[in-house]
């Protein structure tokens, strides 16, 4: 009743034994009203993807894109842009909507137009003959009598299809069958569930690709989000559960539908719903960039550190370069600080909340990649000499916690990003030697190398495992793997090598073939 709803009934309904159904009215009320006569606007958008063709309309940048700029008239409609460029009823509702499709057209085309430094109406025109020949297809199609998804899968239904030979293309009109379906339901949930549970066979590529794009446009819906994860304390909360789920790893709270969160959680886990989660990872990224507190009181524990924590790990922030921008904008909101010091401050804000020393360095490898990085060429070194300027023991650099191969394999993953970052040529040798002397000190500290090569095992075990560590991808190839290389090289060099390698075994087929294996390990292990 809080709600802009013109009234509300309850009935209660039940079946006799006969079959009869029974209804009584147990509440009409009428409520606030005012919802419909509200129009429905474009939502302002400041980016766009560029498409020209039917083709490109159907990609998940373009829906993505169509979703943020229709997204009041979708929530309105509970539907989704694949429901509505599938179906042509529903395409056709959207065409006649007042003028909204053109001044949809209108805002992209100034945008494409503006991107590319071509002509409005060109641009238009464009966008124009695309949604023509899409709405064509689509009308086209409508008249066919498609199989249902009663109790079957996509690849039944494309098969089915297949079967009926149609001159559109089979997956095309499998998505007509699917949308046709989708959008008899008005629940997001229940869109979800649906689409989650048709798509049949786990190996079927084409099946799951399909339910990709359903699942990319459901999530691209606040709305659809806050149904699916349950309402949140605040922002900061809300996009911490945004993070969760495109990482497979999202646990709802009080009203979430869990039942589908444990539908999609193994699925984004293992990367095999790339287009919803690039979808999930761009509206985090816009979340980030928006001017809302992540908390309501300052007395509430920093959303912005669990976030940091979340986004980056050893390969750099996840998403890429829009999520570091997003990062970077979100560091200069935090110190309310604009203009031409905004880039700046907000690298040193998210900066400063990242510890160990790995996470700070990987991620101002990342901000070397921005347009703006050679704004900050002072700041961004001074940053990042700190970041390795305490290397002993490693402890401030991969942490108190890290367990010995840990902290190794750490410092080398470190060394690979700054080897592919655009740091200039002086700090970046100056960071890799820094990385590559903590290291060597550690070997050296820890007696790494003693305790791999164990004077109570035998020969053969020693050897095997200190190639076997030489070729393990723990150490940079400078003084640390120079290290180890060379306690190998002096076994090698020993008189009678080969000899003492297998001296406990008494066949001599197994003799051989040890010792081709044992170079076979060398060879594969750079020697």
């Amino acid at each position: 009743m809080r709600g802009k709803v013109s009234a509300v009934r309850i009935v209660r309904d039940w079946e006799r034994e006969d079959g009869r159904h029974i209804e009584k009215v147990l509440l009409e009320k009428e409520g606030q009203g005012d919802g419909g006569d509200e129009p429905v606007r474009v939502t302002p958008i400041e980016d766009a993807a560029l498409c020209e063709t039917d083709e490109d309309l159907l990609g998940v940048e373009s829906r993505s894109t169509i979703n943020r700029l229709l997204r009041k008239y979708f929530e309105q409609e509970v539907l989704t842009p694949t429901e509505v460029m599938y179906n042509y009823k529903n395409l056709r509702k959207l065409m006649y909507h007042d003028t909204l499709l053109p001044s949809a057209v209108d805002r992209v085309a100034t945008i494409h137009s503006r991107t590319t430094e071509g002509n409005h109406i060109e641009a238009a025109s464009k966008l124009h003959r695309a949604i023509d020949t899409l709405a064509a297809r689509a009308r086209q199609v409508e008249k066919y009598d498609l199989p249902q998804f009663e109790d079957a899968t996509i690849a039944e239904v494309r098969r089915e299809i297949r079967q009926l030979r149609l001159a559109e293309d089979t997956d095309f009109l499998t998505m007509v069958a699917l949308t046709r379906h989708l959008s008899s339901s008005r629940s997001w949930i229940g869109k979800l569930d649906f689409a989650l549970k048709v798509k049949g066979d786990p190996k079927d590529n084409r099946a799951r690709a399909m339910v990709d794009d359903v699942v990319a446009d459901i999530l691209g819906s606040p709305v659809a989000l806050k149904d699916l994860l349950g309402p949140s304390r605040n922002f900061g909360e809300a996009v911490l559960l945004h993070i969760d789920l495109a990482l497979g790893k999202a646990r709802g709270n009080r009203g979430a539908a869990q039942d589908v969160l444990d539908l999609l959680n193994p699925l984004f886990a293992a990367g095999l719903m790339p287009k919803a989660q690039f979808v999930l990872f761009d509206y985090i990224a816009r979340e980030l960039k928006s001017p809302n507190s992540l908390s309501r009181s300052e007395e509430d524990a920093n959303p912005l550190v669990e976030i940091l924590d979340r986004l980056l790990n050893a390969d750099g922030v996840v998403f890429g370069q829009p999520m570091v921008e997003a990062l970077v904008e979100r560091g200069a909101r935090v110190r309310n600080v604009g203009g031409s010091r905004a880039f700046g401050e907000g690298v040193d804000e998210i900066a400063t909340n990242l510890a160990p020393g790995w996470r700070r360095l990987a991620f101002l490898a990342d901000v070397t990649k921005c347009e703006r990085a050679g704004e900050i060429e002072g700041e961004l070194a001074e940053l990042t000499r700190k970041t390795v300027a305490d290397m002993r023991g490693l402890r401030a650099f991969c942490g108190m916690q890290a367990k010995p191969r840990e902290k190794m394999a750490m410092v080398t993953r470190m060394h690979e990003n700054v080897s592919r970052s655009n740091f200039v040529e002086d700090l970046k040798h100056h960071l890799s030697e820094r990385l590559d002397n903590g290291l060597a000190d550690y070997l050296i500290r820890e007696k790494v190398i003693e305790r791999i090569d164990n004077p109570d095992l035998h020969l053969r075990q020693r050897a095997y495992m200190l190639v076997k560590f030489c070729s393990s991808g723990v150490l940079i190839e400078g003084k640390s793997a120079t290290m180890a290389r060379k306690r190998v090289v002096g076994y090698l060099r020993q008189p009678n090598f080969t000899d003492h390698l297998v001296d406990d075994l008494q066949d001599s087929g197994e003799k051989e073939g040890t010792l081709r294996d044992f170079y076979a390990l060398l060879q594969r292990s750079g020697f």
